[in-house]
């Protein structure tokens, strides 16, 4: 039936990398622990304040975001020795790509050739761009050539390619047949990436929001203050970045010097473009890299690693058939197997974190109903005693905050607040006329006497739009649009988390989308029956449709706000609390006494330490987004878009609707012939 792969690691280095996880979680999980503790606390303190009034009035939508599933034919580069082999791919809808070597193999049921979670990766259709990210993966050293012989992969046979990048696992190249396939394929995987990667963002969960905190408080720990795309992923997924983070220079730095060849095909065997197949790319003599071990200094934790691959890359003479790449071979030969041991060193640390946080698992939700029965009732209690630590506190690093914003950050706030609102205006823009263009499209069909089949299909078409990434593509690229020029203003701020600002603002596109098509849906359903003609119909589906651009804008607004303030958060916060370093150290452990006195496991120190620059900060933020909300067009109201005038003849009341009825129709015992075919009951249901 076929044995289990073996791993390019033997079992001394993967005993190495184990003790490596097994330092990272002894050191994380304290700051886990602690930080369940905080945010159960901010949980239960924003449940006992008083409710704002105005709050969201779009219906929200019960589907859990999903990647519609895509597949089709491409061709891949890959194994050993390397070609393009038809293969038949499939995206699921949790984000994870299969491919096998036909479509009947699919359908059949049959196993998939390889398989992959696209967490972490970024897709590519440019050659040019991936190649100039090969480039930078091996800089010309000083003593190397610069000029290079012409480049194999400018020679493939390739018009519509697809490259997955991933920072700490091989490369995978694909190839489409059309344009159109690699524009979908482009779209769909994109989808996937984004949805595998905010799924602790999306969380509202009280352990969710405290893992995240813990990982940036532990950076914070090992010096690292700036907010990056860490975060994204799974607790494991992420837990496996920070580490990977920390092995891979050193890793890098042992292996690439020993690749043989021109300095783009030694970083292509570092990635080492493969199919990661059960069918491809086994070596007969076995996977598994031999070799000395030697001592394991402190500065590389992966030397062991790094030594026995070196020793074990040979040249060997490229195949007849393999002539449009004729010198990738000597580095993509069954011994240089760089790109498989920085796949089995990933995979190797994921395993390990996912065991290491199940097992930590019985213990968090032990924890977390503790803190839930102890913490609630003495609530009152907790926040007077935080409080009063906190006014202590705040007395003594008042001057150092002040004097730090008013030279470090109110200069750039303004400019960075300018093109965040700028750049989440064009997305809901872009998103209102979206919904509206989809609305009028319905009131055309009711109003052109369509077939009740025709008129169910636009309904489902109108229902599946915030997953339709064609149709969402507008909005999602206005997110994209300005994210090289937000990057550079915040990078002196430390702030390199780009892509996820850019995920949280194609997820919040996508969410209010399906908030509006829910309630547009809803409503429709309601106040539609047979007893209406054509004609009344129409008129009142465009008052429905007034009522949910009202509501959109209204939900928009408080999300942008939302949003805005979130993320400028993120960029200056950590920027603040490192240059607050070192003249707040001392006051902080001369208050770590008070706080452990309390004996609250959900006071500590750091936190009413963060939650009092925070303030500070956020009133900043405020006033700076109250002053630009001020000046700009709030309402983002594209042309066409204006509600139209609900009168009390309508749906005037939510309550009626929800009745089925609507003020001034016929009731149930008035017969109106209908005019046209109109839908059948709960046509308009999501």
């Amino acid at each position: 039936m076929g044995g289990r792969p073996s791993s390019p690691l033997d079992k001394q280095q993967q005993q190495h990398l184990r003790g490596q996880v097994d330092t990272l979680l002894r050191n994380f999980l304290p700051c886990y622990r602690g930080q369940l503790g905080a945010s159960v606390l901010r949980q239960i303190s924003s449940e006992l304040e008083p409710r704002e009034p105005a709050g969201c009035q779009l219906m929200r939508s019960k589907k859990l975001p999903r990647v519609r599933e895509h597949q089709g034919p491409l061709t891949q580069f890959g194994g050993h020795p390397p070609r393009w082999q038809p293969i038949f791919c499939v995206l699921r809808g949790d984000g994870r790509l299969e491919w096998f070597s036909h479509r009947e193999e699919y359908e059949n049921g049959g196993h998939p050739l390889g398989s992959m979670a696209l967490t972490g990766y970024t897709v590519l259709t440019s050659q040019r761009e991936y190649l100039h990210l090969l480039d930078t993966l091996c800089p010309v050293s000083s003593g190397e050539h610069t000029q290079e012989e012409s480049d194999p992969l400018l020679e493939m046979p390739v018009n519509f390619p697809l490259f997955l990048k991933h920072p700490f696992r091989r490369h995978f190249c694909f190839s489409a047949a059309t344009g159109e396939a690699q524009q979908a394929w482009r779209l769909a995987l994109q989808g996937g990436i984004r949805l595998r990667g905010t799924v602790l963002q999306r969380s509202q969960a009280p352990a969710a929001r405290a893992f995240l905190d813990a990982v940036r408080l532990y950076r914070r720990h090992q010096g690292h203050f700036g907010d990056d795309d860490v975060t994204l992923g799974s607790d494991a997924e992420v837990l496996t970045g920070v580490l990977m983070r920390e092995l891979l220079p050193a890793l890098r730095a042992q292996t690439l010097p020993g690749l043989r060849g021109a300095r783009r095909n030694r970083a292509w065997a570092w990635t080492e473009v493969g199919a990661g197949s059960r069918r491809w790319g086994r070596d007969t003599r076995g996977d598994r890299i031999r070799g000395p071990i030697s001592p394991l200094p402190r500065h590389c934790p992966l030397n062991s690693l790094c030594v026995s691959l070196r020793l074990r890359l040979s040249v060997l003479a490229p195949p007849p058939h393999l002539g449009f790449l004729p010198r990738l071979w000597p580095v993509w030969g069954p011994l240089g197997r760089a790109g498989q041991l920085l796949d089995a060193v990933h995979a190797a640390v994921l395993a390990q974190a996912s065991a290491g946080l199940r097992a930590f698992q019985p213990e968090k939700d032990e924890l977390l109903a503790v803190l839930e029965k102890t913490l609630r009732p003495d609530m009152d209690q907790i926040l007077r005693q935080q409080e009063r630590l906190a006014g202590k506190l705040r007395v003594e690093v008042q001057r150092p905050l002040e004097s730090c914003l008013r030279g470090k950050v109110d200069t750039q706030l303004s400019l960075v607040t300018q093109k965040l609102l700028s750049s989440m205006e064009a997305v809901l823009s872009a998103v209102q006329t979206l919904l509206a263009q989809g609305m009028d499209r319905l009131s055309r069909h009711l109003r052109g006497n369509s077939s009740g089949t025709q008129l169910r299909k636009e309904v489902y078409s109108f229902g599946e739009m915030p997953w339709d990434p064609k149709l969402m593509q507008t909005c999602y690229r206005e997110a994209e649009r300005s994210q090289g020029s937000l990057g550079q203003l915040v990078v002196p701020f430390g702030f390199f988390g780009t892509q996820s600002l850019v995920f949280g603002a194609q997820d919040l596109a996508q969410q209010l989308m399906a908030d509006a098509v829910t309630t547009f849906l809803q409503l429709a359903d309601q106040c539609l029956t047979t007893a209406l003609d054509c004609t009344q119909a129409a008129q009142q589906l465009e008052k429905v449709r007034g009522r949910v651009l009202k509501k959109f804008q209204s939900d928009s607004s408080l999300a942008r706000s939302k949003f805005i303030r979130g993320w400028l958060l993120c960029i200056f916060l950590p920027f603040v609390l490192h240059q607050l370093e070192r003249s707040c150290k001392v006051e902080l452990l001369e208050f770590e006494g008070d706080v452990l006195a309390v004996g609250s496991p959900a006071l500590t120190i750091e936190d009413i330490y963060k939650d009092i620059v925070q303030g500070v900060l956020l009133q900043r933020i405020d006033r700076e987004l109250k002053k630009a909300l001020g000046a700009s067009d709030v309402s983002c109201t594209p042309d066409g878009c204006s509600e139209a005038p609900w009168d009390r003849t309508g749906v005037d009341e939510e309550a009626e609707a929800q009745r089925g009825t609507c003020p001034g129709q016929p009731g149930s015992g008035t017969e109106v012939r209908s005019l046209c075919p109109l839908p059948p009951p709960r046509t308009f249901r999501s």
